[in-house]
């Protein structure tokens, strides 16, 4: 019994061994046949991801499906093909592109071709290009495989100052000018004519409507509507309506002037006459008498250039800028340019005149006031007379006055020139002396007759002009002394008719007060 016993464990022992070595076996071959799969598994997976990847590569330099631009489609496309495409549709479809304006009944058009439009095709074709390149493996192949909607948008680029044209252009068109209503002064009496209301369009309104409504979308865009509005006159007979009367006057004499000087003034004076000036609106009176060229039928007459009396044409219209600058200031105009002359004149006290010469040697007020001027001018026959018009409730009870005061009077000396062509021992005087001056000008306020106020205007300088005699050092015989003498004799009336009647000039700003001496400047006296 013991022996058969042991053979059974033996046997049990032998069958548990099998069983455990076929479990092994078992085991071994599912983790073979598993790693095979995984083996195959992982290379299919790296394959796939390969031709993924190559798939992908592919479309670096391309541009992906469905990415597009106003219509425009760029898939696929290298950078290159879409530089052409861009060109050859985009900016035809841009550049046929039409903006409508409609002025009432009117129609004008603008295409995009005439604003040198343009985009920025570079930048277009980059954003394009560039659009997913960024994101993982698998979503850059679903957009491929798939393909995008991406629509891109730009900014177009055009000349603005084409738009303005085109808008003034339109302006030009359709509006109608207003008419200023006038007002003309005869003998005192006053009398109005009415204005006349214009039309016109709001042109910076129109340009901004423009610039707005331009895009590069191939959709037609709505007519752009511009409505007429009032061209409101400069002048109307309602502001003119308030000139009822003059509020300052002044008058010089004029004697012993030559042709040429009086024809001048006479210009002067009619070139200023009927000035009507609008309230903050600045008087110059150099524009308002013209170039003193013959064309304009300007004559010479004795005018001061460089300290010396020369005939010059124009000569004598400082006479007339001074009568008027009284006047001015007078109606408390004070002037925003005024110049003196450089040497004293026959029609002026010290820093009481004004000097001018094309350039900027000009006499220029401003009308302060709330209320129209009106400069009237005319010549009698020996004086010149300027009125100033305005409302006389506006200007006030007080009246004003330009006054001077001589600081300091500057003797002259005699000047001996030596001259050859006279005979010996002759002395002719050429040039008369004057005194220079040192001066000032104040502007006095009276209420009642009554001084009230004195208001500083400037400081002057004028230089003074020295006698000036020639002495004859010529050995003469009786015949070539009386001949130089006589001819002498005729230089120095000429002169001293050519000194009593010049004005010259010297800068001093009114405003500033400081003393300015400029001699070398030409002025018409």
């Amino acid at each position: 019994m013991g022996e058969v016993y042991c053979l059974q464990e033996n046997n049990i022992e032998s069958k548990d061994q099998s069983k455990f070595s076929e479990f092994i076996t078992d085991k071994r071959k599912i983790i073979i046949c598993t790693a095979s799969v995984l083996v195959i598994i992982l290379a299919a997976t790296i394959g796939y991801i390969f031709s993924i990847k190559t798939k992908v590569d592919s479309w670096d330099n391309r541009i992906y499906s469905g990415v597009s631009i106003y219509g425009v489609d760029l898939s696929g496309q290298t950078a290159e093909e879409a530089k052409t495409t861009l060109e050859s549709q985009l900016m035809t479809q841009i550049n046929n592109k039409v903006i409508e304006v409609m002025v009432g009944e009117q129609n004008f058009q603008l295409s995009y071709n005439d604003i040198d439009s343009s985009i920025d095709v570079d930048g277009i074709v980059k954003e394009a290009l560039a659009y997913g390149k960024g994101e993982g493996l698998f979503e850059k192949n679903s957009m491929i495989k798939n393909g995008v909607n991406h629509q891109m948008k730009t900014v177009l680029v055009y000349d603005e100052s084409k738009i303005i044209e085109f808008a003034n252009e339109i302006n030009n068109s359709v509006k109608i000018e207003p008419k200023d209503a006038t007002i003309n002064i005869s003998a005192g009496a006053i009398s109005i004519s009415n204005e006349t209301v214009g039309k016109k369009i709001d042109v910076d309104a129109l340009v901004n409507k423009i610039k707005e409504s331009i895009s590069p979308d191939n959709f037609a865009g709505k007519a752009i509507v511009i409505e007429l509005e009032e061209n409101v006159p400069r002048v109307t007979s309602a502001e003119l309506q308030k000139i009822n009367g003059v509020v300052s006057s002044f008058s010089g004499s004029y004697v012993n002037n030559a042709t040429g000087r009086v024809n001048n003034m006479k210009i002067a004076t009619n070139s200023v006459n009927g000035t009507l000036l609008m309230p903050g609106e600045e008087f110059s009176y150099n524009k308002a008498i013209g170039e003193t060229t013959p064309e304009n039928g300007y004559q010479q007459a004795g005018a001061y250039v460089a300290g010396e009396v020369v005939q010059e044409y124009g000569g004598g219209v400082c006479n007339i800028s001074t009568i008027l600058y009284r006047a001015a200031m007078r109606a408390n105009l004070k002037s925003s340019l005024r110049y003196n002359h450089s040497m004293m004149v026959s029609y002026a006290e010290p820093s009481l005149d004004a000097t001018v010469y094309e350039g900027d040697i000009d006499y220029r007020f401003v009308n302060t006031y709330d209320f129209p001027i009106y400069i009237e001018g005319y010549m009698t026959s020996n004086s010149i007379v300027f009125n100033i018009y305005g409302n006389k409730e506006g200007f006030g009870t007080n009246t004003y006055d330009l006054v001077n005061e001589v600081i300091e009077k500057i003797d002259y000396t005699t000047e001996y020139v030596n001259d050859a062509t006279l005979a010996e021992g002759s002395k002719v005087t050429t040039v008369n002396g004057m005194p220079g001056y040192r001066s000032q000008a104040y502007l006095v306020t009276y209420s009642n007759g009554v001084e009230v106020s004195r208001e500083f205007i400037s400081s002057d300088y004028y230089a003074p002009m020295n006698t000036v005699v020639k002495v004859g050092t010529k050995k003469a015989n009786t015949t070539t002394t009386e001949s130089n003498n006589n001819s002498a004799s005729t230089e120095s009336i000429n002169n001293n008719t050519n000194n009593s009647q010049a004005n010259g000039g010297n800068e001093s700003s009114e405003n500033s007060g400081n003393n300015q001496t400029n001699t070398t400047e030409n002025q018409n006296n």
